[in-house]
């Protein structure tokens, strides 16, 4: 049979996970098996596989009337909130869906290793506020790099401590404005981003090949193709899934509700939200903006200039370490099935091979490039 650490009366309501708040019943209340205290379980005690029980489980959460009008409430204090602070700040929003899994809390505990982060009022799935800043954060500083035309710029580069980068302090980047600072609060309330619906839920995996390679110390198991593989299942909420994104803008200065927005959209879709964006998740494409801001939030056309494809991919390489075979891979796929010339696959297979270094020359990313670069 199944065993709970609760009280009867907690135990007694452990098959109701339909009538409750999902998120909570995911953190806190697992089930496990008396022959086999390691296993998640059913209410009998058979072992199940722990991804697949959640997931079941959450299929009869998700018909739960009271979570879906909870919803559409949170909503409503959304908007209401922004209305309250119209005279100072101006909303801008965004309805996005999803073109890719999006993975949300993947480094929170949980006994079945990866994890998910959900409202804890709601009990679904939802993007926290503070992520939200990190991400656009991270786009708005991208984006300084570029000019109008998508160019890459060194206008607010500055070389420091031997490397060049970009001064966080200069208000000219409007990094302290929008973002705030130490001393002084930034002019931007994020606020946290939910599903448009109640969402569905996806079974991803990830199959790390060189488990042993990355644990092993010394003397290092070097990386090979007959180390065996180990799959690891995780949730992800479901392509096609729409979110909405708010944020309030001060009016003054008037520029920084278009930086916000273009900052916005360059997170959703060039950047992702969430876990593994270096392969893809968490891209969104806009399918509207809600109705009530449509007035307030600037025409997409006025938003961050298109990034060529090579320089997205650049970039991406750019961003994991030389010798991550796991991410660099498939990111090398994408470029050369998404690249149609072969002067973008030369740019691109260069800048792997300046990126990867010594690594490179005994590399797959070297047979996989070989024929773009130089003999």
């Amino acid at each position: 049979m199944a065993v709970y650490p609760f009280s009867q009366e907690l135990q007694e309501a452990s098959g109701r996970m339909d009538k409750g708040n999902f998120g909570l019943w995911y953190n806190k209340l697992i089930p496990i098996s008396e022959k086999n205290n390691c296993k998640v379980c059913d209410e009998k005690g058979d072992d199940k596989e722990v991804v697949g029980y959640y997931k079941n489980q959450y299929k009869k959460f998700q018909n739960n009337r009271t979570t879906r009008q909870l919803l559409d409430q949170k909503h409503q204090n959304q908007n209401s909130f922004g209305k309250a602070l119209s005279d100072k700040y101006k909303t801008v929003a965004f309805k996005a869906k999803l073109i890719s899994p999006l993975i949300t809390g993947i480094g929170e505990t949980h006994p079945h290793e990866v994890s998910m982060v959900f409202d804890h009022n709601l009990g679904i799935p939802y993007i926290p506020a503070s992520g939200m800043k990190g991400i656009v954060r991270f786009a708005h500083t991208v984006g300084l790099l570029f000019d109008e035309d998508g160019n890459f710029t060194k206008k607010y580069v500055e070389p420091k401590d031997g490397v060049e980068v970009i001064d966080e302090d200069d208000e000219s980047t409007f990094i302290p404005q929008i973002f705030g600072t130490q001393k002084n609060r930034g002019a931007v309330i994020f606020l946290d981003a939910y599903p448009e619906t109640v969402p569905d839920l996806h079974i991803d995996i990830m199959n790390p090949h060189y488990g042993e390679y990355y644990r092993d110390n010394e003397p290092p198991t070097p990386p090979a193709d007959y180390l065996s593989p180990t799959p690891i299942k995780f949730l992800t909420v479901a392509k096609e899934t729409v979110f909405i994104f708010r944020a309030l803008v001060k009016k003054d200065p008037p520029e920084l509700q278009e930086k916000v927005a273009k900052a916005l959209l360059g997170a959703l879709t060039k950047e992702g939200v969430g876990a593994k964006t270096a392969v893809g998740y968490g891209l969104f494409e806009i399918c509207g903006k809600e109705k009530q801001n449509k007035s307030q939030a600037p025409s997409q056309a006025q938003t961050q200039p298109e990034i060529k494809p090579v320089d997205k991919y650049i970039r991406k390489i750019e961003s994991l370490k030389p010798h991550d075979a796991g991410q660099i891979g498939p990111t090398i796929d994408q470029a050369l099935e998404e690249l149609k010339t072969d002067e973008k696959k030369n740019q691109f297979a260069e800048a792997v091979k300046k990126h990867m270094g010594k690594t490179f020359k005994k590399s797959k990313a070297k047979t996989k490039l070989n024929a773009y670069l130089p003999h």
